[in-house]
């Protein structure tokens, strides 16, 4: 299972830096080679941060501290500070028509990329990086801005296939800078890719916590099993846009009325079958701020997919 996780921000008439830290992040790996009993790995960190965030606000760290474990025992079995391989700026350059004089929109990421062999176990393993916090002002979580996060991969093990270590996770391909008319209908593609072949199905669930406000990038990060986050009144894991909001099980569309204003949380998790069998519960993470400009001279918000 693959978890992928969307901040959603509306704000009215002008755009306000909210992202003091980082806004978002994913997390996936590939199958490099096969030794015996030995994967080798390929782990990519994709960390994102709003480029329009106000002087004295976070950069993206020069490394992050990531660590694997035991997803049975939950052991440690690999721990490293993992320097930024390097930095991309995106901007925004097409703005939707449904919007005037749209703000500027852009974001900076950060890769974090390295190369692990693991002997195969029954029951794999989990790669972990944590980081707090969130987005003070989240409509649909309690005291968001003391809730950090967590993003995961995960090795599946062998208990479920013999072929379970000889994987590669699955990788969200939607488009990082989309808009949107707000509080009309709107679709967002969280469709993935699977380079091995394996069926896809797509959930909405729990966002994870992760890191505190006096320890915001743990080193390393904390062991499994990890906190779900609190969700507000009238929203939930299965509904964190309210119930004007569906999501398309077999293709991970997204669609509906986009809700009010306000910032928001939503997660999509991606489970891989091989043969009809679960082969993997990694819960990989991809945080993508999205923000509902209103501007009153034009025909309604505008939703822009950071």
């Amino acid at each position: 299972m693959k978890r992928l996780f969307l901040t959603v921000v509306i704000t009215l008439s002008i755009t306000t830096a909210f992202a003091n830290h980082i806004t978002g992040g994913e997390m996936y790996y590939t199958l490099k080679s096969q030794a015996g009993n030995n994967y080798t790995y390929h782990v990519v960190l994709k960390l994102y941060r709003d480029c329009n965030a106000p002087p004295g606000a976070a950069d993206l760290d020069p490394s992050a501290a990531i660590s694997i474990f035991n997803n049975s025992t939950f052991a440690s079995v690999w721990a490293n500070s993992v320097p930024m391989a390097r930095r991309v700026h995106l901007n925004l350059d097409s703005p939707n028509p449904c919007i005037n004089n749209p703000p500027p929109v852009c974001y900076d990421v950060g890769y974090y990329e390295f190369d692990v062999t693991l002997p195969a176990t029954a029951q794999g393993y989990i790669i972990t990086y944590q980081r707090c916090c969130r987005i003070a002002g989240i409509n649909n979580l309690v005291g968001s801005n003391g809730v950090g996060a967590t993003y995961t991969a995960q090795i599946p093990g062998t208990s479920v296939r013999a072929d379970g270590a000889a994987n590669n996770s699955a990788q969200f391909i939607g488009e990082d800078r989309v808009i949107v008319c707000a509080n009309n209908s709107f679709s967002y593609d969280f469709g993935a890719r699977d380079a091995d072949g394996d069926s896809l199905v797509y959930s909405f669930c729990s966002a994870y916590t992760g890191g505190t406000s006096s320890a915001p990038a743990p080193n390393p990060p904390l062991s499994p099993p990890y906190g779900n986050v609190p969700y507000s009144a009238s929203y939930s894991a299965s509904f964190p846009l309210g119930n004007k909001v569906t999501l398309n099980t077999r293709t991970g569309l997204v669609s509906g009325i986009a809700p009010p204003v306000g910032i928001y949380v939503v997660t999509v998790c991606v489970t891989e079958y091989r043969q009809g069998v679960v082969i993997a519960t990694e819960k990989g993470f991809a945080d993508k701020s999205w923000r509902l400009h209103i501007n009153n001279a034009s025909p309604g918000p505008s939703i822009y997919n950071l």
